[in-house]
């Protein structure tokens, strides 16, 4: 069950079992997006919610901006030192990751529940 979504940014979260889950429903995560996932970001960690994992399992493209927007998110995660896990990235979104070094930064998983269980 989704606790919370905002569908002019095709992003639902909710809580499951110590960890904020967001789905991000859209094929592209492009400079649209960004600004309002950095702010559910920051906001979800000023609320004590410091272990998240995004889920990409919809999505076929991101974009530099979103990609900076995760950063910014990891970058505070880590002062409250918690952790940002990414899911179901699409082959395409993967090698993005890979080229640009994220997957050096974030645990990356094939499920939101494989995620879960590297706790």
């Amino acid at each position: 069950m989704t606790d919370k979504s905002d569908n002019k940014m095709d992003i639902e979260w909710e809580l499951r079992s110590g960890f904020l889950v967001l789905q991000v429903n859209a094929r592209r995560a492009t400079v649209d997006m960004a600004p309002k996932i950095k702010e559910r970001l920051f906001t979800e960690l000023d609320n004590g919610n410091i272990r998240i994992i995004i889920d990409f399992s919809y999505v076929e493209f991101v974009d530099s901006s979103f990609i900076g927007a995760l950063v910014a998110g990891l970058k505070k995660v880590k002062l409250k030192d918690g952790e940002i896990k990414i899911s179901g990235l699409h082959p395409h979104v993967r090698i993005t990751f890979e080229l640009t070094r994220l997957d050096h930064l974030f645990k990356i998983y094939k499920s939101i529940e494989q995620a879960m269980r590297d706790a």
